[in-house]
């Protein structure tokens, strides 16, 4: 009998623990990022008989599901990827955006119509002004677009390193909640618990990573790096930079003395703009290099090739490199002998920029996140930017070279948008046949324009599919980017309902906890109204 008391006794303590788990279930229901918390229970174990002694409250847990957090956070972080990617691409499909009367498509149509119509009549002076002001009006708005893009990578590079701030604020916001974790009982962690979580689902949406607790001690590791070990050793984020110089290549037999005669004549062509011719002196010295060693000497001591430097390797190949890095390390320098070109090598390297973030040096292979696509539009062999840069710079190239080669007379000059210029005052200059010849540029379809390919456009056709790759890479990164979305909304609605609070069903639980009270305490009250009739007898 003395055993059924205090058996009710424990019952009616975990009735009103119960119930006020319960009651702070449904007050915290709009609290951000809470969970909702459960009673553990068990039966006390038996000291003398099979009865038992009663129920044991062993402590409040939060109600999650491992498994399932780790997919959310895995999906959203693949999610703030392509919504990123949205961001960037949209900026720059603005940017490209064209109406029926404005836009780079009608100023190149408005370009080769005023052509049209000086050809018509040479010696117009309205049509030889409105000509060359259609001229600069291209060449302008090609230098626009091309500042805009600039500006575009600008900002994302402020962004990017917004963000790798915020990874790292992130970081040692879970360092210093896993120490108060450590400090304090398991039974009172419930509420830093739900605070970590919330920064790791922040976190994911700038980063992948991973988290293992398996050992009871909390390590994260980011794109397979260690961020965070033992709970509260920490390694923070870093933005690396790599900067890799134009070099172009030339092992050619063609430029070897054997092949070489006094007479002959080499020309070197900088960015389609300035060109010098020297003389072939291949008798110099007993070796057969004089004339490679002519061209290093040439790019070394003129004035004009300050911003390239030459030498020849150990296996004595011509090495042309720029004194700059990077993206802006781009040159166009062509090498005739008689008017023959020669070619570089297929290693020749391009100029390129990559960005990436680092741990202690050791470089992140991103999977999902932002800062992925932030990376990735910052870093040459990666970015829709730097593509779209690439085939503007193809764009002036040919227009020059087109130009060059259809006329006496050079009306544009460079070989990319930062060199394109239009030469004051050249219009004037053209002859019937110049016009003849430069008026059938706009109806031609066999020029070579992607620096990247050997197939033939026209100068019209290349920019619209260049705009039809701007739309057609929003479009399908917005079908991904919606699909994520679905895919995260489902997880999120699987996760919350089993995570969430649920106020019908905790007002259910509030009814059997009364019920379960209730219950004990009349056990109490039969037990004693036992004891006082056994004492009364």
């Amino acid at each position: 009998m003395m055993d059924s008391l205090y058996t009710a006794k424990s019952g009616l303590s975990v009735a009103r623990s119960a119930v006020d788990v319960t009651s702070n279930n449904i007050a915290n229901e709009n609290t951000e990022a809470y969970k909702k918390r459960t009673v553990d229970v068990s039966e006390i174990s038996s000291l003398e008989d099979n009865i038992g002694n009663g129920v044991s409250f062993d402590g409040v847990t939060r109600t999650t599901n491992e498994y399932l957090y780790t997919q959310l956070t895995q999906q959203n972080s693949l999610m703030e990827y392509y919504n990123q990617e949205d961001l960037t691409s949209s900026n720059i499909e603005t940017m490209f955006s064209e109406t029926d009367s404005s836009g780079l498509s009608i100023t190149i149509s408005d370009f080769f119509n005023d052509l049209e119509s000086l050809r018509s009549d040479p010696n117009s002076s309205i049509y030889q002004e409105q000509l060359e002001s259609q001229s600069e009006t291209l060449v302008n708005n090609l230098s626009s677009l091309y500042e805009e893009l600039d500006e575009i990578e600008t900002s994302t590079y402020s962004l990017l390193e917004d963000q790798v701030s915020s990874v790292n604020s992130i970081l040692e916001e879970i360092v210093y909640l896993n120490e108060k974790i450590v400090k304090n009982s398991s039974s009172s962690n419930n509420d830093l618990l739900d605070k970590r979580d919330a920064l790791e689902e922040e976190l994911s949406k700038y980063v992948d990573f991973k988290i293992d607790t398996s050992s009871s001690k909390y390590n994260l590791e980011i794109a397979g790096v260690s961020a965070i070990f033992n709970n509260t050793n920490l390694h923070e984020v870093s933005i690396n930079e790599t900067y890799t110089a134009q070099k172009d290549i030339y092992s050619s037999t063609s430029l070897e003395d054997s092949n070489i005669n006094s007479s002959d004549e080499i020309t070197l062509t900088l960015n389609n703009t300035t060109s010098i011719t020297i003389t072939a002196n291949p008798d110099l010295t007993s070796d057969d290099y004089d004339f490679k060693n002519q061209i290093v000497d040439e790019i070394n001591n003129n004035s004009e090739f300050n911003e390239l430097s030459a030498y020849l390797d150990t296996s004595n190949n011509l090495i042309i490199t720029s004194t700059k890095e990077g993206e802006e390390s781009k040159f166009d320098l062509a090498i005739t002998i008689n008017d023959v070109e020669i070619q570089k090598n297929d290693n020749s390297i391009q100029g390129k920029d990559e960005v990436f973030l680092s741990i202690y040096n050791e470089e992140l292979s991103l999977e999902s996140g932002s800062i992925k696509s932030l990376t990735n539009n910052l870093s040459t062999s990666t970015s829709i930017i730097s593509s779209y840069k690439s085939s503007l710079d193809d764009f002036a190239n040919a227009l020059v070279s087109e130009f060059n080669k259809n006329s006496s007379t050079s009306v544009f000059t460079g070989s990319s948008i930062s060199t394109l210029s239009f030469v004051q005052n050249s219009i004037g200059s053209l002859s019937s046949d110049d016009l003849e010849s430069l008026a059938q540029i706009q109806w031609s379809d066999e020029i070579n324009i992607d620096s990247n390919s050997d197939d033939t456009t026209s100068f019209s056709q290349f920019y619209q599919n260049l705009l039809v790759s701007v739309s057609s890479h929003v479009e399908s990164n917005n079908f991904r980017l919606d699909s994520q979305k679905s895919i995260v909304n489902s997880l999120e609605s699987t996760y919350n309902e089993l995570t969430k609070v649920d106020t019908d069903e905790e007002m259910v639980n509030l009814l059997q906890y009364q019920a379960a009270y209730e219950a004990n305490a009349k056990i109490i009250t039969a037990v004693d109204e036992m004891l006082q009739t056994l004492l009364n007898m």
